[in-house]
């Protein structure tokens, strides 16, 4: 189904990517960013930060063009808190295709159990709209909904994404930059999906990344922006979908250390 394709490659799409690239970190650039060569100490540096900072707001823009033109067009925006153990966010995403109307999903991913704000398909779920998941659930509709806001949470968790595919991936630029007034470096990442397939213990992903090799796409790249303490500003991809069309997304970060409201939704409205 399309998608589920597009979906499973959202998440990849924001943060990854493989090519040549260096080893080390160089301190002395001209900017006095430190630029890293090697995407484990980038991953590393990152992470480091996020556990200090644990939370920040972060928004989603992207669209999928199809190869008849159509468009698909998605925003979403939310706040993410980082712990050791979990990766927690309330999120709202909007899904617009010409001749339907807007789709406004709702995300809350906390570590006991997920819920999901469907649109609105009858009296029930307009005085309920919320429905709760318990990750341990095993029936199959209960493990597609979990499937759904892990994708939303690993597009939120950029370092959670790169680590996965971490030895199948390298940096092959990095270049000083400046994001809304803030000197950042800009780092083109590239992630090579035929070594990522080869590499991961996990078999259901394996076999996904050797269904996108098989339809085409061998490679992916992105770009990060991360800022003098480490912290992610924004990160993009454009993509040809073998089949599907071009896909490109935008992240961006924001407030990170502020504070952050995720809370269950209230119990009147969860059905």
């Amino acid at each position: 189904m399309v998608a589920g394709r597009v979906s499973r490659l959202l998440a990849l799409l924001i943060a990854v990517a493989v090519s040549a690239g260096c080893s080390g970190a160089d301190p002395a650039a001209e900017s006095g960013l430190t630029r890293f060569y090697d995407i484990h100490e980038l991953i590393t540096a990152v992470s480091a930060q996020q556990r200090v900072d644990q939370t920040a707001r972060f928004s989603l823009r992207g669209e999928l063009i199809g190869a008849d033109n159509a468009r698909l067009q998605f925003t979403g925006a939310g706040q993410l808190r980082i712990s050791a153990d979990d990766v927690e966010l309330a999120f709202t995403q909007v899904v617009t295709q010409a001749g339907t109307d807007p789709q406004e999903t709702g995300f809350v991913v906390l570590s006991d159990a997920v819920y999901l704000r469907m649109p609105a398909d009858g009296a029930d779920a307009s005085d309920r709209p919320w429905v709760r998941v318990d990750p341990d659930e095993a029936d199959p509709g209960s493990q597609q909904l979990i499937a759904v806001a892990a994708q939303v949470t690993e597009r939120a968790d950029l370092t959670g994404t790169l680590s996965r595919y971490a030895d199948a991936t390298l940096i092959t630029e990095a270049a000083d930059d400046v994001i809304e007034g803030d000197p950042a470096v800009r780092y083109t990442i590239v992630t090579d999906l035929a070594r990522a397939a080869a590499t991961t213990p996990d078999p259901v992903l394996k076999e996904q990344l050797d269904q996108q090799v098989r339809a085409g796409l061998t490679r992916i790249t992105s770009t990060l922006w991360v800022d003098a303490a480490h912290r992610p500003l924004r990160s993009a991809a454009r993509q040809q979908l073998p089949g599907i069309g071009t896909l490109a997304i935008t992240g961006s970060y924001r407030d990170w250390g502020q504070g952050a409201q995720i809370e269950p939704p209230p119990a009147d409205q969860v059905r």
